[in-house]
């Protein structure tokens, strides 16, 4: 069920690309709902599936539902105001949760705080470079840089632990560094100047691709069961 759902995702996923191309705006905010909407249905379809996976399941679904916030509350914004704020503080939260998760998995590491601070330094200095006009948001922004700094680092410290469960390890992987990739893409939207529209959609590209298998991995084996663990 949960692959019919994502198919349909990327279904809705080419309309809002065609809707927003063609400056319909009314049916971009719609169908960028709907189509957040359905990676939080298929990642319901892990939760109930997955009876072992529920201690991080059930925090990578506060994660999916504050995405979903997100992007709505992104959609309906126009202006960079404080929509856009409550925006980025919701997906800040679902960057925790899927951090909380991940930390549950695989337990917090000297490297990874290396790690994060190497990401965190790296979007930094992207932010220097680039030309942009953050209009007075570069603290919220850089809070931000930080919160999936080291939410991508810990996606893919699950390598470290992924044997017997290496399907649900590679989905979370790719997806935390396709969030990474599609928040990268974000900003140059958002922020940078002259920018073409085109950007916009690889980032929603980007972007359901890494909701599509953090979702996808809830109907995987993430938590080896109590037969496993005694074994």
């Amino acid at each position: 069920m949960y692959l019919i759902l994502e198919a349909f995702m990327l279904v809705s996923l080419g309309g809002l690309i065609a809707a927003f191309q063609n400056d319909l705006a009314g049916w971009t905010v719609v169908l960028k709902a709907f189509t957040s909407m359905l990676f939080v249905f298929a990642a319901v379809c892990g939760y109930r599936k997955r009876e072992q996976n529920k201690k991080i399941s059930r925090t990578m679904m506060i994660a999916f539902l504050c995405s979903l916030a997100g992007d709505v509350l992104l959609a309906l914004d126009k202006e960079e105001g404080i929509l856009f704020i409550l925006g980025v503080v919701s997906f800040a939260l679902a960057h925790v949760m899927f951090s909380v998760s991940f930390c549950r998995i695989s337990a917090v590491k000297r490297a990874d705080l290396a790690g994060a601070l190497f990401v965190f330094g790296a979007e930094m200095m992207i932010l220097g470079l680039g030309k942009f006009d953050f209009q007075g948001l570069f603290p919220v922004l850089a809070g931000y840089a930080a919160v999936i700094s080291f939410m991508v680092v810990k996606a893919l410290s699950f390598f470290r632990c992924r044997q017997g469960r290496e399907r649900a390890a590679y989905l979370i992987m790719t997806g935390g560094v396709l969030f990474l990739l599609s928040d990268v893409l974000l900003l140059f939207w958002l922020f940078g100047i002259g920018v073409p529209k085109e950007i916009q959609s690889f980032n929603w590209i980007l972007y359901y691709l890494a909701q599509g298998c953090l979702s996808a991995s809830l109907s995987e084996n993430i938590c080896h069961s109590s037969a496993e663990r005694r074994v």
